[in-house]
């Protein structure tokens, strides 16, 4: 009888633990961190482009964005707060994949990037509130123009609205996935947060 109660018990939390939600588990610390936002601008020159971004490959500069990143708790019932729990933005990465299948880096699409985030520090959310904070990326690097599959694409103009100038198909389309990684301060127990936007590449310098 003991050893049926055992087992009635080990099943109960077996089911109990299947019922957990993703995001109640998905890391070691009591808050969630998500990608709110992605607003991109060509090139630093302030020109948004919204959920796409129009990536240049002639001009030699880099193609950034501001990442808004929020952090909350998954325990809305919590109401003490502590600098215990701070949270530090510490890196990013980008990969780019394309969606009809060929994501071969190099040859497809431009290889993944890594950088730093200049440790920006979240302070510890309420039981009822989140705190958010931007973070500015690199999300194409102008040495990227400079290697296939970008490198390619010089001397084939396009227009800003995506119709060609020159007869061909030199539109490279791909979604950056970015991926930011934080730290909670004083356990060390990691975060991560992942967001997409959608990268069309072109030579756009001399475009209509």
């Amino acid at each position: 009888m003991n050893s049926l109660k055992v087992f009635g018990v080990a099943g109960l939390m077996l089911a109990m633990a299947g019922c957990v939600p993703d995001w109640a588990s998905e890391n070691e610390t009591g808050l969630i961190m998500e990608i709110a936002g992605i607003t991109t601008s060509a090139g630093g020159e302030g020109g948004e482009d919204g959920p796409i971004l129009l990536s240049d490959v002639s001009p030699d500069f880099n193609d950034d964005a501001i990442v808004t990143v929020n952090v909350y708790r998954k325990n809305p019932q919590v109401t003490a707060t502590s600098a215990l729990e701070h949270v530090r933005l510490e890196s990013y990465s980008v990969r780019y994949f394309r969606t009809d299948g060929h994501s071969i880096e190099g040859v497809d699409v431009p290889h993944r990037i890594t950088g730093a985030l200049s440790s920006i520090r979240f302070h510890t959310p309420t039981e009822t509130d989140e705190v958010e904070a931007e973070a500015v990326i690199t999300i194409v690097r102008q040495q990227a123009k400079h290697e296939a599959p970008l490198v390619n694409l010089v001397g084939n103009h396009v227009s800003s609205t995506g119709s060609l100038i020159v007869p061909g198909q030199f539109l490279v389309t791909t979604i950056a996935e970015i991926t930011v990684y934080a730290r909670q301060v004083t356990t060390g127990e990691p975060l991560s947060a992942t967001g997409t936007v959608q990268v069309t590449f072109a030579d756009f310098s001399n475009g209509q």
